[in-house]
């Protein structure tokens, strides 16, 4: 693998990290949805067990897929985190740091709090699938996720506040933009407030709950803020002085930021019927899904495939593609902005599967119908994974463009 690339980093390389960490998550997703766990609304190390002792060979299959799957990926995303921020800290001491800091690049800053907001994310979900009787203690870890996730959002904030200062007062350079860029700030603060939604989801106590959803909320509406800020000068700078092809990606950062707010509904739904069941009328008992829900999620999907569906409609023709993932000639870690969507359209179909659908009782569980559903999401997460490891070996292995260059 590729080391010490001085002036040649870009924080953009995060983005490697953040697709790994993200699919070991989507295979988390078989004990979440797959495996079942009456008695919490997590899977744990004893339920995923137990599934796997007491089913079906899908069951077996599902748990042995799912944790060689996490495994791996959740490993892979914490070496290439490490080796993010080692060259990270030698970046920002060349001048090309410098310069970025003075640029609309600047705004690739926010993929460091963006990918740190998943590796925690990683650690919570391992602690379930891997610690016995993690769930008996597992309140009492509610106020370090806060905490944790309190800290990376302060990053994330001191980074946008920085940007938005320094191009309120010079400007805004539109022709230099080329693409939805900015996207990438929204992704990161969306990273933040699902981050914050997940202990009042799994929270008991109300204070726990209540700052969660309270924090979770703030940077939610920070990301519907910077989106409908950033959209239009996206757009705008696209069609007056065209789209940049290494930025072309870019057309798909909307899709992560839609699974990420989808999954903080579901989680702030649930940390509500928490607040209402500690409330004066006592418990209650709540439907775990709804139409409404499915609604939301089916709309969430739509939009993510219309945006999937435009860009690799651009970047086919533009060839994008060709260039910067087929190829190891051209070294851009903008090609790994790729990566993101695929995960992301993978992890929100099996919600809408199974949130909206299944426990909707319109697909019966372990149906045809259900087992076709699965085939085509697991048939795109296996894109996104042949599309990982393709981007890994053109653009950060000893054999990409750089890894030639420093053996020369």
């Amino acid at each position: 693998m590729i080391r010490n690339l001085g002036e040649k980093y870009s924080p953009l390389y995060f983005l490697a990290a953040l697709g790994f960490g993200g699919m070991s998550v989507f295979f988390f997703m078989l004990f979440m949805h797959v495996t079942p766990h009456p008695d919490t609304p997590m899977p744990t190390f004893e339920s995923i067990w137990s599934a796997y002792n007491d089913g079906n060979a899908f069951l077996k299959a599902s748990v042995w897929v799912g944790y060689v799957g996490m495994t791996i990926f959740l490993f892979m995303h914490f070496f290439l985190l490490i080796w993010n921020l080692r060259e990270f800290f030698a970046f920002r001491k060349t001048s090309a740091y410098t310069q970025l800091r003075s640029s609309n690049a600047e705004v690739t800053l926010m993929a460091v709090p963006l990918t740190l907001g998943m590796s925690v994310n990683g650690i919570f979900v391992a602690m379930m699938a891997y610690v016995p009787g993690l769930w008996d203690i597992i309140q009492s870890f509610m106020p370090f996720a806060l905490i944790m996730y309190g800290a990376v959002g302060a990053l994330a904030i001191y980074y946008m506040t920085v940007y938005l200062k320094r191009v309120i007062n010079a400007g805004f350079d539109f022709k230099a933009n080329g693409g939805l860029n900015q996207l990438l700030a929204v992704f990161a603060m969306s990273m933040i407030a699902v981050g914050f939604a997940a202990p009042a989801a799994m929270g008991t106590n109300k204070w726990v709950v209540m700052i969660a959803i309270f924090g979770s909320l703030f940077f939610a509406a920070i990301t519907v803020l910077l989106f409908l800020a950033f959209m239009p000068i996206g757009a705008a700078s696209m069609m007056r002085y065209g789209l940049s092809l290494q930025n072309s990606a870019t057309l798909w950062l909307t899709v992560p930021v839609t699974t990420l707010l989808g999954i903080t509904f579901l989680r702030l739904r649930h940390g509500m019927n928490t607040l209402a069941d500690l409330g004066p009328k006592g418990p209650v008992e709540h439907p775990k899904t709804t139409i409404f829900v499915l609604v939301v999620l089916a709309a969430a999907v739509m939009v993510q495939l219309t945006f999937l569906g435009l860009g690799h409609m651009v970047m086919r023709e533009n060839g994008f593609y060709k260039q910067f993932v087929l190829s190891n000639e051209t070294a851009s870690p903008a090609a790994f902005t790729l990566i993101c969507p695929g995960v992301a359209l993978s992890v929100l179909s099996m919600f809408l599967l199974h949130v909206g659908i299944v426990q909707n009782n319109l697909i019966e569980k372990f149906s045809a119908p259900y087992y076709i559903a699965i085939t085509l999401i697991a048939t795109v997460a296996a894109i996104t994974i042949w599309a990982m490891v393709t981007l890994f070996r053109n653009q950060l292995s000893r054999n990409s463009k750089i890894g030639s260059e420093q053996r020369a």
